[in-house]
């Protein structure tokens, strides 16, 4: 940071800079007005024996300065912390700047708020001071571990760890100008108060950590065709063409590309659900405890959401990830992201329908093939053949006498962990679902080897060819005595039952 004096006045992005005085600034914006600007800018300094560095200390009675460049999403997680300290010394001052400060706005915990850059003179009138840039930037060990909002409360002197997570969260205050404004707005654009409201957040600033927009155009698309649903997609002006594409000709999707983001936040209040990459709408849901899929990569979600009660972060399964990697560039492995190559369709839309479920009791039309349960009345007499046995990818499908496997965390399954060792030697059955892919072959070999002598192997597939049904079949055949085959050429499903012999 620096301080650079004016010798002639002017302004820029809303601050006024006059003669005589000295402004607090980052350095990449100091060349900035340089270069646009020139002789109106005078010698500039470090701002390091301006700092008043708070350590902890009482403040009651105390004025403090906090201040950070940026970005929207970094400066909600300040946000509780200002609130725990207003809390604890309700006689102190507290004085916040930002070049994002759009979390701060009407939190009643703020006395004075300001526009980055702002005046030196600020440094004089304070006791204590904050300048908390780098903290998560910094990609230690302990960024890759804590949740950005207890980092927060370390660098401000405070142990956080036995705090509970409501008091973690940050929180959104607006006025009554942006609340008219809302009502206003949503009766422009068509949102009726049946809507079913998706927000989704298009992209980051940062290419590193966007979503693939081909998987985001599926979501969107089948979002859409639900009754009575509308998404709104959220950007800025440069994310039109994005938001075109996304959109095509369906009148359910909507495009928010023109608003501010406190209106953007303020449109937030009416969504009833939120989609979104790591940026500043993961906060913004969970300041308004709005349900929230998190969409994660580079960054594990827990370090940013773990305090939110109505969140699902998903995160991919690949060795370069999380990479904790702070960059405006693409991922030197690929553009988008290879990790997001891991997070598939199918777990978000079951992620935000888990989500409406919860809140509505009621599931989206699209879950009907996932939620369909088979039709197994014709090798019932295996699976109550003994006790409990087990049963692979079985989907939200629950039956008594079966234990689930499945690393699908939103079908409840018993076991999700596919590398877990099950302690049982033998089962008297083993129903394999489905997944019958060359990157669960391993798995399928081993499940067959869990069978006791006398039990069964039960091989079930909705929607597979009659040539993979063949298959199964010479497949088991070779070491099972094949008790019951069937093909429904109609569903294409088919079902093959071995016996191990004793």
């Amino acid at each position: 940071m620096r301080m650079i004096e004016i010798k002639k006045p002017f302004n820029n992005a809303g601050v006024k800079f006059e003669v005589g005085h000295a402004y607090c600034l980052a350095e990449d914006i100091e060349g900035q007005l340089r270069a646009q600007y020139g002789d109106a800018i005078g010698m500039s300094y470090p701002i390091d024996n301006l700092l008043k560095p708070y350590k902890g200390e009482d403040l009651s009675g105390k004025r403090l300065l906090t201040f950070r460049t940026g970005g929207i999403g970094d400066i909600g997680f300040l946000n509780p912390v200002l609130r725990w300290l207003k809390h604890k010394y309700p006689t102190c001052q507290i004085h916040a700047a930002s070049a994002c400060k759009q979390f701060l706005e009407n939190v009643p915990e703020i006395d004075c708020l300001y526009d980055m850059p702002f005046d030196a003179a600020l440094f004089n009138d304070v006791d204590y001071t904050v300048f908390f840039q780098g903290i998560l930037e910094s990609s230690s060990e302990e960024s890759k571990k804590s949740h950005a909002v207890d980092m927060f409360f370390k660098y401000f002197g405070i142990d956080s760890i036995q705090f509970p997570a409501e008091e973690k969260v940050p929180r959104l205050f607006f006025s009554k100008k942006e609340t008219d404004w809302l009502g206003k707005t949503l009766t422009t654009i068509g949102i009726k108060e049946e809507n079913y409201v998706i927000g989704v957040q298009m992209e980051t600033s940062a290419p590193l950590r966007n979503f693939p927009k081909e998987k985001m155009k599926m979501i969107v698309e089948t979002l859409a065709r639900e009754d009575k649903v509308k998404v709104i997609l959220i950007g800025t002006e440069q994310h039109e063409s994005i938001g075109h594409y996304l959109r095509g000709n369906n009148p359910n999707i909507l495009l928010a590309t023109r608003y501010d983001v406190r209106q953007v936040m303020t449109m937030a209040t009416r969504f009833n659900l939120i989609i979104a990459p790591d940026s500043f709408m993961i906060q913004t849901a969970g300041a308004l405890d709005k349900p929230l899929v998190g969409l994660y990569g580079p960054f594990p979600s827990e370090v940013r959401m773990k305090y939110f009660k109505n969140a699902i972060g998903l995160d991919p399964s690949v060795v370069c990830s999380p990479c904790f990697r702070h960059d405006f560039r693409a991922c030197i492995k690929g553009f988008p992201s290879p990790c997001f190559t891991q997070l598939d369709t199918d777990s978000v839309m079951q992620a935000v329908d888990y989500l409406k479920f919860k809140f509505t009791g009621q599931h989206f039309s699209y879950m009907s093939r996932i939620l369909k349960e088979p039709n197994l009345k014709d090798i019932e007499q295996y699976i109550l053949s003994a006790d409990r046995g087990i049963a692979f990818f079985s989907r939200y499908f629950k039956h008594p006498n079966m234990i689930t496997v499945d690393p699908n965390k939103f079908t409840g399954a018993e076991i999700s962990d596919l590398n877990m060792v099950f302690n049982r030697e033998a089962y008297p059955f083993v129903v394999y679902f489905n997944e019958l892919q060359p990157k669960h072959i391993n798995l399928y070999n081993n499940a067959k080897g869990m069978v006791r002598p006398g039990g069964y192997f039960i091989v079930y597939r909705e929607e597979g060819p009659e040539g993979l049904f063949n298959e199964v079949k010479v497949d088991l055949g070779k070491s099972f005595t094949l008790m019951y085959t069937k093909y429904d050429p109609a569903t294409k499903s088919f079902v093959v039952v071995g016996k191990k012999a004793y």
